[in-house]
């Protein structure tokens, strides 16, 4: 009996409408795989679920006709791409994996046939784990969550429920197929829960940073207008938001907590890391100056004053190496005078066994029960940069250098305001909405800022009443300008690196022209064939490509634009090249004072897009960080280029890169001296 190599097999599976298409096998009547033990026929085992896939696909196709049912769909098109992904990933050496996902095809199959009839047990099923998916606004893709909710779920119609934000650690095993069956919910839960229970996927193992921190927000925003459509939005209390984690969801835990301190009424990290030094190996005990500035994005330890805004129940074994994650933390909060509580199970180590964990929910519960407040009167908020900028009711909108500590605390007395900043140039500050209780006077509001007494006049801005505040060149604050023009400082949402592009909308584009230099076009198409292989197994989606004569205007306008090759062979580089912040043609490209060869090296960089004031463009890269970086720790899924590079190209094959340049724009995307 021959037993195959399962590595060696090519898949191809033609989706439905709306769903990537790649590749399948065929089999021959030998072909049989050995696991656990076991031997499996891959031929039978695949040809099984690709039967009840199609049994899912014709129910799906019928289902589109009728528009009632399109926000459903993707809580039934999530198990065709559970089956689709674990054939096209190969992953067939996990224990049960037929098993499992012959039960989750199953349940596919009669999720369709019930919404055929007008049927959703799974929005309506309590004390149970329910799978849901959405589509991302990133790339279009199915990407799964799971909900729980509380047994007595909307009897009483005036009780509001808290929400728990669940972030699962660090599992290889983990693919859809699994967190699907995971949450089957085919048994009640052993005792009662007083919240509902949406628990992340993720997009996998990636400490929730990037498209995975993307994925939390997306699934809180679907889950929540779901529950809308339910008419039971109304028994979410959004004043009781609690994240929480143990391992790599501790990990997240950390930095969601602390980089949006007013989301949460209260945070549970369990163990994980805080930083990149001293918990990622084999790290040199200084890095280059763009990637030490970049480690300030998501090394949660700066941030630990923002505990000033949420309350922090911390967990710990007390023999676990992850405990090195809480003490980092319960050092740096408590240097600022501030309170953490950290709850340490003797003898343990990497573990959170159900008594503790019951431990953990009676310290959450008088911070739950207390929840946020709806308008502060104190603010104390720290940020290294514009991707993360608000807290409750201040928006800091510009910095006078990223990456170093900006600092704003602001106290609101009920009719006027006290703020200071350190490396803030421009500031919002959101008045309290109608319901509030504070009075204000009509026209304009005195405050206090940085020792300077200002009359500030509120203008409206997006449906609520704010007040902007600019500094000039010689730190004097007025009211910002409100004429229309053209914003070429970096802002949030906007402020780089490379890197968080892709947290947001984004479209990969090749070019159909003839290159300036084949070598430096062969580079740039084998960096977007990486970044292509790595969305895929890292990211769990396609990567979205378009061919530049195929890009229309409301891609342009929507999407961060991802350009690859050069001004020869990309007709958008050409377009963009004027705009760029550095000089590149045919023959050579102009960096600062240095000048480097076009037809031995390669720029990448990014920069605000001349087609949208609201997003970017990227030429010739992919996330910045390797295959190898997201198979190691999550720790090591930091910027490694800032905002550009410049690589020289090894004409061997396959072509190898090395780094010449590289490093951060300034605030008005320039070239100026690195963060220090």
């Amino acid at each position: 009996m021959q037993v195959i190599n399962i590595a060696r097999f090519v898949f191809f599976i033609a989706l439905p409408t709306g769903i990537a298409l790649f590749p399948t096998t065929s089999f021959s009547q030998q072909d049989v795989a050995t696991k656990q033990g076991k031997e499996i026929n891959l031929k039978e085992e695949i040809s099984n679920l690709l039967t009840k896939r199609a049994l899912i696909t014709k129910e799906l196709e019928s289902l589109k006709k009728n528009q009632a049912h399109e926000h459903d769909l993707p809580d039934i098109e999530i198990y065709i791409k559970a089956i689709d992904w674990l054939v096209r990933t190969k992953d067939f050496d996990q224990k049960d994996t037929f098993k499992k996902a012959n039960f989750i095809a199953d349940q596919g199959i009669a999720r369709a046939l019930k919404l055929q009839n007008n049927q959703k047990p799974w929005l309506s099923t309590f004390n149970t784990p329910q799978a849901r998916a959405y589509r991302s606004a990133i790339d279009n893709s199915l990407q799964a969550y799971a909900i729980i909710y509380p047994k007595d779920f909307g009897l009483i119609k005036t009780k509001k429920y808290p929400l728990h934000l669940v972030l699962h650690g660090k599992n290889e095993k983990l693919n859809e197929v699994n967190f699907l069956y995971e949450n089957r919910g085919d048994k009640p839960l052993s005792g009662d829960q007083d919240f509902i229970q949406l628990s992340i996927y993720g997009r996998g193992n990636n400490a929730y940073r990037w498209a995975g921190e993307t994925d939390l927000n997306e699934a809180i925003q679907n889950f929540t207008e779901q529950e809308k459509r339910q008419g039971r939005d109304h028994l979410i209390d959004s004043a009781r938001f609690v994240v929480r984690g143990f391992s790599m969801g501790g990990a997240g835990t950390w930095h969601l907590g602390l980089h949006q301190p007013d989301r949460w009424c209260v945070m549970g990290p369990g163990a994980g890391f805080t930083t990149t030094h001293g918990y990622a190996p084999n790290l040199p005990a200084k890095l280059p100056d763009q990637q030490e500035a970049c480690l300030s994005i998501y090394d949660a330890y700066l941030y630990a004053e923002n505990a000033f805004n949420i309350p922090v129940v911390a967990y710990s074994g007390e023999i676990d190496k992850q405990k090195q994650a809480a003490d980092i933390m319960e050092k740096h909060i408590k240097s600022f005078g501030l309170p953490i509580e950290h709850l340490i199970a003797p003898g343990l180590e990497h573990k959170f066994p159900p008594e503790w964990q019951q431990k953990a929910f009676a310290a959450y519960a008088p911070h739950i029960a207390k929840g946020r407040a709806p308008y502060p009167e104190k603010i104390k908020f720290v940020t290294y940069t514009l991707k993360y900028a608000k807290c409750d009711w201040i928006e800091i909108l510009g910095l006078k250098k990223h990456y170093i500590r900006s600092r704003v605390e602001g106290s609101f007395n009920g009719k006027s305001y006290e703020l200071q900043s350190e490396n803030i140039t421009k500031i919002s500050i959101s008045l309290p909405s109608d319901k509030s209780k504070s009075i204000l006077p009509s026209k304009s509001i005195a405050m206090v800022f940085d020792g300077q007494k200002i009359s500030a006049t509120p203008i409206l801005v997006d449906g609520a009443m704010k007040i902007i505040l600019e500094k000039d060149d010689k730190n004097i604050w007025s009211m910002a300008a409100t004429k229309p023009g053209v914003n070429k400082a970096k802002v949030p949402g906007l402020q780089g690196p490379i890197d968080d592009a892709f947290t947001k909308v984004f479209l990969c584009v090749t070019g159909s022209g003839t290159p300036w230099n084949e070598l430096a076009h062969q580079a740039s198409l084998q960096e977007l064939e990486r970044f292509k292989k790595d969305w895929e197994l890292f990211f769990r989606a396609e990567l979205p490509v378009k061919k530049d004569s195929m890009v229309t205007t409301k891609d342009l306008e929507s999407k961060n634009i991802i350009l690859f090759g050069d001004g020869g062979s990309n007709s958008l580089i050409a377009k963009v090249l004027p705009m760029a912040p550095i000089q590149w043609n045919k023959s050579s490209i102009l960096l600062k004072n240095k000048t480097f060869n076009s037809a031995e090296h390669m720029p990448a960089l990014i920069f605000p897009s001349p087609f949208s004031s609201k997003n970017y463009v990227v030429i010739n890269s992919g996330h910045t960080f390797r295959t190898e970086d997201l198979k190691g720790t999550n720790a090591l899924l930091f910027p490694r280029w800032g905002d550009y590079a410049i690589l020289k190209i090894s004409p061997a094959m396959p072509m190898k890169t090395e780094l010449q340049e590289s490093g951060i724009f300034d605030e008005f995307w320039s070239l100026t001296e690195q963060p220090k």
